[in-house]
């Protein structure tokens, strides 16, 4: 069931929000961003970001950004839905007017790339600082990126697309539900004391829970792989190597949290009931449920997905897909056997604890 749920899970998600998924370059409908600079500026590094924003931003889609200081004609448009959005610049302070009634999804999507570029701008431009002449290629390409992450391009992103990875990510964290039942299966969890002088026992079993998640997420990959490129017409680009040891990492997570799920709690369903909650929120921060523009849009969630594995792992993935050789993939990976290294150690610590045994 393991092996065949993700298979349905594309299908479903695919078919029922192809509409909302099928986001190209056209989503800003032609519209217009109204803009006003109010003098004096003293501190014009802010407006400078968002000049060298406009340019690439204007170059890589069909929105245009104009300078209007009417304020009531700007406001009405954009509450009536005829402009995304209203950027209003004061000295070292932006105000930025979306509509009154409901956020559009153009100035959700809008809102926030621009949040994402301005984070980039500064790191960007301290790195080329001594070659003034690549930055403009290097924020152009940054803008590439980002808007193939939200799946603005003129290569559709459809929902199959997205969801495809989405999904297999989203059952690939369900693991941690087989391994943390196997801990209790295996008596690991109430045999301890047999183990003590013996630490090469506990290693070997914990060995064999991660080579067994290894597995389960290995024939997941494959039967997702298959489906979707023989019957969805799935890309996976020219990166599948990158992509394999992204999702890797990710199965080694998923196995190490279910195991340190199990040695936390005693009771078999209290760890079924926890390690859902977090499956269920770390499937919604890394873009399983809803598409990740969504997600970082708002800033508590927004910040909450750049620590979550699953995150890393949806864009890193779509960006590989799309052979956009980002450096996502590279913190993918880290955070994924970070997390896991800390898990397996607490883990250890936490189950001499309940054992009695000492820490040598």
């Amino acid at each position: 069931m393991m092996i065949i749920f993700p298979v349905i899970l594309i299908f479903i998600m695919g078919k029922s929000l192809n509409g909302l998924m099928t986001i190209d370059e056209n989503i800003f409908n032609n519209k217009v961003i109204y803009y006003r600079v109010n003098a004096p500026i003293e501190n014009e590094v802010d407006l400078q970001r968002f000049y060298d924003f406009m340019i690439h931003f204007e170059k890589n889609t069909n929105v245009k950004f104009i300078e209007n200081n009417n304020y009531k004609e700007v406001i009405d448009d954009v509450n009536n839905n005829k402009a995304i959005c209203f950027m209003d610049f004061y000295d070292n302070d932006i105000n930025y007017f979306r509509s009154e009634k409901t956020e559009s999804t153009e100035s959700t999507v809008f809102r926030n790339l621009y949040e994402q570029y301005m984070k980039k701008y500064t790191f960007l431009q301290s790195i080329y600082k001594s070659n003034p002449e690549k930055i403009n290629e290097i924020l152009d390409y940054e803008i590439k990126i980002l808007l193939k992450n939200e799946g603005i391009e003129k290569k559709q992103v459809n929902a199959f697309t997205y969801y495809t990875f989405a999904q297999l990510i989203l059952i690939i964290l369900y693991i941690s539900n087989l391994t943390s039942i196997s801990m209790y299966k295996g008596e690991y969890l109430h045999t301890k004391t047999r183990f003590k002088g013996l630490k090469i026992n506990k290693i070997n079993i914990l060995l064999s829970k991660l080579a067994f998640g290894v597995v389960v997420g290995i024939l997941q990959i494959i039967t997702v792989y298959i489906v979707s490129t023989k019957f969805f017409n799935v890309s996976w680009g020219g990166n599948l190597l990158y992509i394999f040891m992204v999702l890797f990492s990710l199965i080694i997570f998923s196995s190490a949290l279910g195991i340190f799920m199990a040695t936390i709690f005693s009771n078999k369903e209290t760890c079924y009931m926890v390690n859902n909650i977090l499956i269920i929120i770390m499937g919604f921060l890394g873009g399983s449920y809803v598409p990740i523009c969504l997600v970082k849009s708002e800033r508590v969630t927004s910040f909450l997905s750049e620590i979550t594995p699953s995150y890393w792992a949806n864009i890193s993935i779509l960006s590989l897909s799309y052979d956009l050789k980002t450096k996502y993939y590279i913190f993918s990976i880290f955070i994924s056997f970070g997390l896991s290294l800390l898990m397996l150690i607490l883990g250890s610590l936490i189950s001499k604890l309940k054992a009695g045994d000492s820490f040598d």
